[in-house]
């Protein structure tokens, strides 16, 4: 009995230690743009609800972002909207190349998740924020800056220098 003890005292001490380092370790890359709120809206989409079933012919793109976020708003999805900095605006359009600096947010409006993409020397870095500006991006795993860069890398037709092009909605509205 008093092994099972030490050996559960360990163990709770190992989780505890790994989430605090967790905790550390996942901080937002891009910084949290002030005034956002005043930036024209691009696109209107929606985190779709858990209990989605998409089209057989739907993008991994697409599929991979349901099963990422699913978790928002207990599962019920929440409409997305997409601003950009309106000093970016034609390269937006273009998805680029874009000049430093933040370029365009995604607000899930129910959940208030604020996803942040930043330019610096070209390179895409991605956070995830509150309404007040706090970095949530440990908040779930696909909150963290590397959970971002790795959809927005991987899926290079759809995402050019780190935008994408594709809104959810356009899976249903098209058929």
């Amino acid at each position: 009995m008093e092994v099972m003890s030490r050996m559960l005292n360990v163990l709770l001490g190992l989780l505890t230690a790994l989430s605090v380092v967790g905790n550390v370790y996942a901080e937002s890359d891009a910084s949290y743009p002030e005034g956002w709120e005043s930036w024209p809206v691009v696109k209107e989409s929606m985190n779709l609800p858990a209990d989605t079933v998409l089209p057989p012919d739907t993008s991994l793109f697409i599929q991979e972002s349901v099963r990422a976020y699913a978790w928002i708003n207990e599962g019920r999805g929440s409409p997305l909207t997409i601003r950009v900095n309106p000093n970016k605006l034609e390269q937006y359009k273009t998805h680029g190349p874009y000049t430093d600096g933040p370029t365009v947010v995604a607000v899930s409006e129910v959940e208030g998740i604020i996803w942040v993409t930043e330019h610096i020397g070209g390179l895409a870095l991605y956070g995830s924020y509150d309404r007040q500006g706090q970095d949530i991006s440990s908040r779930h795993p696909s909150l963290e800056p590397s959970f971002c860069a790795s959809c927005h890398t991987t899926y290079k037709d759809i995402c050019i220098n780190g935008t994408c092009a594709e809104p959810v909605l356009a899976t249903y509205t098209d058929k």
